[in-house]
């Protein structure tokens, strides 16, 4: 195992497809985390080492049918994130989200920044490669690293949770003030009854503004959106998260439409309409579980915008 051998700020260069390959299995995964297609195009290239990914949160499916979001780790603790760099969704049904990709150590290797030159990489070997990969199992269920971390992860107690957190304050990866948010922030919350969103509609409505990517928006006030939300505090079926609330009045530009998502607790493709991304919105699981590396973007339904002209 090797454990932290690579450190944040580390420059990497991700392996050339015939060695990646050595390392999967016939379901083209590592420790059951996959290497998807979308990962190929990088191969050969350099990037640097954005921060190690210690935990992450899984969105897990429950007895009742309920997705519940749960702090997990990778088993070896040799996954790292790189410089954003996130899934396209291009070989998963065109799904839009744009999941951050976790990189396994064993797919990338040190080297000298100044020496390094991108590598050539030929047809027949990204073939070669994509042939052990696939982006749906046996039963047709999509399968990427997301609908994969459940399997490729296990659980952490919250005892190990906070001493993690503390490992990735000394190791820089997270800053003192916002370490203490995400040790506190879940206590407060539980005793500050507002944080729990709710509306008051039985069905809630919808509007279309046929948003495009570049365009800018405000986000509405938050009295407004209260008023399209259910007793769930949810828009057909998408949840206002009380984080969310901190954007309310922001103008901000639209990254992509939302219109396919992969459900990551089913393996489901979703349709959605009337939603998109906004540019750099995550979502605020850095206050919560102790802290979350996936900066997931949060998604926003059209009735939760308005458009503007400018800043």
């Amino acid at each position: 195992m090797l454990k932290n051998k690579l450190k944040t700020g580390d420059i990497v260069e991700i392996l050339h497809p015939s060695e990646i390959a050595k390392t999967l299995n016939s379901n083209g995964t590592l420790d059951n985390l996959p290497f998807m297609d979308e990962m190929i195009q990088y191969c050969g290239k350099k990037f640097k080492i954005s921060y190690r990914i210690e935990k992450t949160c899984v969105e897990c499916m429950i007895a009742d049918d309920t997705i519940v979001d749960v702090m997990r780790e990778f088993p070896n603790d040799d996954v790292v994130a790189l410089e954003n760099l996130r899934c396209i969704g291009s070989s998963h049904g065109g799904c839009q989200t744009g999941c951050l990709i976790f990189w396994k150590e064993a797919w990338l290797r040190k080297i000298d920044d100044e020496l390094f030159k991108d590598l050539y990489i030929n047809e027949k070997d990204e073939k070669k490669l994509r042939s052990k990969l696939k982006a749906k199992d046996n039963n047709g269920k999509y399968f990427c690293q997301a609908t994969q971390l459940a399997s490729s992860t296990k659980y952490i107690s919250q005892k190990d949770r906070f001493a993690k957190l503390i490992q990735e304050t000394l190791a820089g990866n997270i800053k003192i003030k916002l370490a203490l948010k995400s040790a506190i922030y879940p206590k407060i919350r539980s005793f500050n009854p507002a944080s729990f969103i709710k509306g008051q509609l039985k069905k809630t409505p919808t509007e279309t503004l046929h948003l495009q990517p570049g365009e800018l928006v405000e986000v509405k006030s938050y009295d407004e959106i209260l008023k399209t939300l259910d007793e769930k505090g949810q828009n057909r079926g998408l949840k206002f998260y009380y984080g969310m609330k901190n954007h309310c009045g922001k103008k901000l530009k639209v990254r992509n439409r939302l219109d396919r998502m992969i459900n990551e607790a089913t393996g489901e493709m979703m349709e959605t309409k009337n939603t998109v991304i906004l540019e750099g919105v995550v979502c605020d699981y850095e206050y919560r579980l102790y802290g979350c590396p996936r900066l997931r973007f949060q998604i926003w339904r059209e009735i939760w915008l308005k458009r503007v002209d400018s800043i």
